[in-house]
């Protein structure tokens, strides 16, 4: 009897210990919804799914896995070790069309994957609550946020532009990764509602930091996540999200009361002042180098005299008329 029991322990063990490795085999990035085609290389095997198929689903990202989008976009869930044993809510990821992504990394506390081109939204969750997403010659780590990063091309510029979009959350820091040639640029933070933009134009690089436009919003809860995820998640909304206007309204100048007529009074005596100048200036020059008869030459040096005097005045009025 007691070596019946013993046999039944064992194999109650075996089963236990067989389904935890099973768990931790399969944990990972898991790809459960898809629009359009999608393209997934994993293991050095290509598959294409065309747009309404259902035989992606529940495909686990393994590292080194490379899923890209076309004119279609995918969602993607990171599922734990043991679900089981971690409550709260899990990570979840959105490729947006024309979008590819790497999975570089799934041990530890910090999951990582490589944006090597397009758009992709990230909403963390508590389950794992920070992630690392390299992009080009930088990385971010994101903590318990809801943010998006776009990695494109712009039209003319070969590397692309990439920006960071805090949407909700405790943010994170761009981190900009050594390279030849270029400065060195110290981490850059990130907080909810702002957008951080990185460009590299060896040997400079452009950092800019602003609010969060309308459009950017506009743009991303237009493409929300659509699925139901395997695992719960956070809140995916982005009704509440501080942002400001595309173009925000010009502050024009309006002169005070009074001062359109002052500057035509003082144009009025500028104008004619630098007339009389210059005739004056005119008169002397002819009356030196034009004429050898010295009376000739007297009436034309003294003419000059008065017309320089009297634009000399009509500056002097134009400058000491200061009206309040």
């Amino acid at each position: 009897m007691v070596k019946k029991l013993c046999k039944y322990w064992e194999l109650a063990v075996f089963i236990f210990l067989a389904g935890a490795a099973g768990a931790q085999d399969y944990s990972g990035w898991r790809l459960y919804h898809a629009e359009g085609d999608i393209v997934l290389t994993s293991r050095g095997t290509r598959t294409i799914y065309k747009s309404g198929s259902s035989e992606f689903e529940g495909t686990l990202l393994r590292v080194q896995d490379m899923i890209q989008t076309g004119s279609g976009r995918a969602e993607i869930q990171l599922i734990p070790e043991d679900p089981l044993s971690v409550r709260g809510t899990y990570t979840v990821l959105k490729l947006e069309e024309n979008t590819s992504l790497l999975v570089d990394a799934l041990n530890g506390a910090e999951p990582s994957l490589e944006l090597l081109y397009g758009k992709i939204r990230l909403v963390e969750g508590t389950a794992s609550p920070t992630v690392r997403i390299r992009a080009g010659n930088s990385a971010c780590i994101l903590r318990d946020s809801d943010a998006a990063l776009e990695y494109v091309a712009q039209p003319g510029i070969t590397q692309p532009k990439l920006e960071l979009h805090c949407f909700k959350g405790q943010g994170g820091e761009l981190i900009p990764l050594s390279q030849p040639g270029a400065a060195d640029i110290a981490n850059l933070p990130v907080r909810a509602g702002e957008t951080l933009t990185l460009e590299y134009h060896i040997p400079f690089s452009y950092v800019e930091r602003k609010p969060l436009e309308q459009s950017v919003v506009a743009y991303w809860a237009a493409g929300p996540f659509t699925a139901s995820p395997p695992l719960a998640v956070p809140s995916t909304d982005l009704d509440q999200v501080p942002s400001r206007r595309q173009s925000e309204p010009e502050t024009a100048y309006v002169p005070p009361q009074g001062v359109k007529q002052a500057y035509k009074i003082k144009n009025g005596a500028i104008i004619p002042g630098l007339i009389c100048i210059g005739a004056g200036m005119t008169l002397q020059g002819v009356s030196v180098f034009g004429s050898q008869d010295s009376k000739f030459r007297d009436t034309f040096l003294y003419g000059g005299y008065g017309s320089v005097g009297l634009g000399v005045i009509f500056l002097l009025g134009a400058i000491l008329y200061n009206p309040r």
